[in-house]
């Protein structure tokens, strides 16, 4: 049972990333959150001894291959995002849910303007819209995937 206790990271990941290649119009496409981040985010504050930068790096070139963007280009993204939340993720943790969504917010600006200025020096400028609506949507939604996935991992007794 022990083998198969952090067996739910994996499967949250993997919903995550279905989020994230599930065909949407496109004028919803640009408000999609950044579900993969939403989730590392999670599990490096739950568990940063077991999530960290490489399992950011990992899962960022499987998000690259998956999106099919350049390689490296989500990688760079989480793995700062990720560097930051083990900086801080001791005080972050005692905030509320509230002030751990604008938290957030910074977070997903942060992987928002990496990802921005990659696509701005391969000449794809991204849209205003899309720039803060992304992250803005992810910042709403955070108080409900950290309740989600705070229960799952108590019922799977993951710690």
């Amino acid at each position: 049972m022990s083998q198969f206790k952090y067996l739910v990271i994996y499967l949250s990941l993997l919903v995550a990333l279905v989020l994230m290649i599930l065909p949407l119009p496109d004028w919803v496409q640009i408000y999609r959150p950044n579900w993969i981040a939403l989730t590392l985010i999670y599990w490096s504050m739950a568990l940063p001894k077991h999530v960290g930068l490489w399992f950011a790096f990992i899962t960022g070139i499987i998000l690259d291959t998956s999106l099919g963007t350049l390689l490296g280009q989500h990688t760079l993204a989480l793995v700062i995002i990720i560097f930051i939340n083990q900086n801080f993720y001791q005080r972050i943790r005692v905030l509320s849910l509230a002030q751990q969504a604008i938290y957030i917010l910074v977070l997903l600006l942060i992987d928002q303007v990496v990802v921005a200025w990659v696509e701005g020096i391969l000449g794809r400028p991204t849209p205003l819209l899309a720039f803060f609506g992304a992250p803005f949507i992810g910042m709403l939604i955070w108080p409900w995937v950290f309740v989600v996935l705070r229960d799952i991992r108590r019922k799977a007794l993951v710690r």
